[in-house]
Order: C-alpha cells, then structure tokens, then sequence
C-alpha cells in the first residue's frame, strides 16, 4: 500500500509539475502534449511493477504462513542461542560439578524456555513420565552461579509458527539435551515436517541422532558456523526486540 501510495503520488507530483512548465512556456499546447504523454507513456511500468513487488512478499507469507526475511534473521539468533545457552550449561558444570537441575529426579526433568508470554504455547510435554520445572527456575539457577550478568538468551517468535517458539532443556541423570527450533532447511538440523527443523546439543557420547551436536562438533562444523554468522535482512533489530520483550526479565 505505501509503495503504491508513493508511485501514484509521484504521478500525481509530476504531471502538476508538468502543467506548471507548460503554462510558463510559448509553445504550451505543444509542451503540455509532450508531457502528459512521457507522464502516461510511464505509467503502465508503475502500474505493472507495483503488483510484482506486493505479490513476493505476499506469496512468501502464504508458502510458509510467515515472513521469510524475519525468520532468516530469528534463525541466526536461535543458532547463537543455542551456542550461548549450552555454553552457560557447560560453564555450570565446571563450576559446581553439576548439570542444572542433574540428579534432582530419576525421570526426564525437562525445562521449556519460553517466557511469560509464551507460556502458553509451551504447557504440553512428552507423553510419558516426566519431570517440568520452568523457565524462571533455570534462569535463576544460571544466574545464581554464574553472575547477574549473565543472559538468559529465548526465541523472539511471540506466536508460534509451524514449529515451537520455546527453546528446550531436558536432563535425565548426567545426560542433558538443549534444543532449538529454526525455520530454515538446515544441513546439520534435524527436519521435523516444513519449516520446522531442530538443532540440538548434547554431552552424550555416543549419539548418532541428525541434528544432535557435542558442542565442540557443532560450533566448529563449517555449515553452522556460516548460518550463525549470516548478514541479517534487518541489523539491530533482533537485539532491540530481546529487550523491548525484557530480556532477562521476560521469565
């Protein structure tokens, strides 16, 4: 709407200025012919590019019912989310000798990230016995160990989209897994169903599983290293957004 406000204003703009020149000049009839006719000559190509420049975003937003340039961006933050959060993990660990939360029960304790507001896209669980502790709660354990200024990094997807917008943390004994959910086809991500992908981390030895990392494997792995370090569509903005949702403070 505001690209075909601005051509057709600009019309507008020159075929007023194109009177102006012509009452001005000698010849007016001849001038003001040659002037409404390049005004109109012209047209045609604004009238014929203001539908092609609408329909790409618009078929963009119905292939994947979102905006592909906004989840480009949102996946290069969940990447570094992923490399942020599992080096707090392991950080923990070398602290206190521990896991968050290891050995606080013998079921599968799993920690949905998400924050207050989404909270309500994240109440469900695996469907067999399991231990839930919340976001807030692995928040303040992290925080309480290694420093106040530590970020507590989440995904900005307010509503989900094809896919959880929640981050996930799972420990069963000394074994933990955190996972993230990316929109794009990634070669080292796991391909659930259609723009819906996960990357995980892991200590476990001896997984085999696509998309499932060690640290170390995933953060030195050529592809990942490219997808994390991309060029966002819109610098400055992930950034912005995280602290217009509150940061640490969305928990």
């Amino acid at each position: 709407c505001f690209k075909h406000f601005a051509i057709t204003r600009g019309v507008t703009i020159a075929l007023r200025a194109g009177r102006r020149r012509v009452r001005s000049s000698a010849c007016a009839p001849s001038v003001r012919r040659q002037a409404m006719y390049r005004v109109f000559k012209s047209l045609p190509i604004f009238l014929v590019f203001i539908p092609v420049f609408a329909l790409a975003g618009i078929t963009d937003f119905f292939k994947s019912g979102t905006s592909e340039a906004l989840q480009y961006d949102f996946d290069i933050v969940r990447l570094n989310d992923l490399a942020l959060l599992s080096g707090h993990i392991e950080k923990y660990k070398e602290i206190t000798g521990k896991y968050p939360f290891q050995d606080q029960t013998e079921l599968p304790h799993y920690v949905h990230i998400a924050t207050k507001e989404q909270e309500q896209y994240a109440k469900g669980g695996p469907p067999y016995s399991h231990k839930k502790s919340s976001a807030q709660s692995l928040a303040k354990e992290l925080i309480s160990k290694l420093g106040p200024e530590t970020e507590i990094p989440f995904d900005l997807q307010r509503v989900p989209t094809n896919k959880p917008n929640f981050y996930i943390y799972m420990i069963k004994g000394n074994i933990y897994y955190l996972a993230v959910h990316v929109h794009q086809d990634f070669p080292f991500a796991n391909k659930i169903a259609d723009y819906y992908n996960k990357v995980e981390v892991t200590n476990y030895q001896g997984n085999n599983r696509k998309g499932t990392w060690r640290r170390n494997e995933l953060i030195s792995n050529k592809a990942y290293k490219k997808a994390r370090s991309a060029v966002p569509n819109k610098p400055g903005y992930t950034q912005e957004l995280r602290i217009k949702l509150g940061a640490n403070n969305a928990f």
